[in-house]
């Protein structure tokens, strides 16, 4: 049986919510009509760059290839985030990365350019982002910014779900002896528990099964989290 690490186990929580937090993004920027105020735009800038920022956290939690479910992630990305007429995978990842770097980095304004459907604003993609030298230039792969996102949406989260997989993380168990002590060392440490309650809480019998159904319950999360975003319903208006 394998034992997942405590290490493993963070980063298994941190890609959670990651990818929570961009499936959270993509809903608030889709939820924009027409007519917009000067906040809603300022807003919809947020989400729609807050989609990006997450995705490639999540993403990057792989690439670091710390783990023995994040070897070969890169080399399944590549092979299938191609698309008609785009077809080097690692150019279009650079892209969305470049993208968020320009965010980040530089200030884009991802929402800077779009055409209203019905009431819906339609963003375009940002033709052409160039690395922070300006030594390399990746093209987007969709017109418009949720032609990107739902090909990010394609591939991406099914990726990742098939390097847990075959690493067998939802299988794994974690050692219960250790979640006790970490639980315990944590109420110790929490500078926001006054004294009194500390004692009590470690008083207290903290069953090894609860650290199971804990760690259950993130699993079915994180599974959650890799489910790629209905874009489709959302533009309905």
């Amino acid at each position: 049986m394998t034992f997942l690490s405590i290490a493993d186990r963070d980063r298994l929580h941190s890609l959670s919510w990651y990818m929570s937090a961009r499936q959270t993004a993509l809903r608030s920027a889709l939820s924009f009509r027409t007519p917009l105020s000067v906040t809603d735009l300022a807003d919809m800038r947020v989400h729609y760059s807050g989609y990006f920022l997450n995705l490639l956290a999540a993403t990057e939690l792989f690439r670091e290839k710390t783990t023995s479910w994040s070897n070969d992630f890169e080399a399944k990305l590549y092979a299938r985030f191609v698309f008609d007429g785009f077809q080097d995978g690692k150019a279009n990842y650079s892209y969305i990365r470049e993208l968020r770097n320009a965010v980040i980095h530089r200030g884009l304004d991802i929402v800077s350019a779009a055409h209203v459907d019905g009431c819906f604003p339609m963003i375009y993609a940002e033709p052409k982002i160039q690395n922070r030298l300006r030594t390399e230039t990746f093209f987007a792969f969709g017109k418009y910014l949720l032609n990107v996102i739902e090909k990010c949406e394609l591939v991406i989260g099914p990726v990742m779900l098939d390097c847990l997989n075959a690493a067998g993380i939802f299988e794994a168990e974690i050692d219960t002896a250790a979640a006790v002590a970490e639980f315990r060392e944590a109420i110790e440490q929490a500078h926001s528990i006054p004294k009194h309650f500390k004692e009590m809480a470690l008083v207290m019998e903290f069953k090894p099964e609860w650290a199971v159904d804990a760690h259950n319950a993130a699993m079915a999360k994180l599974r959650e989290a890799l489910v790629p975003c209905n874009t489709t319903k959302s533009l309905a208006s």
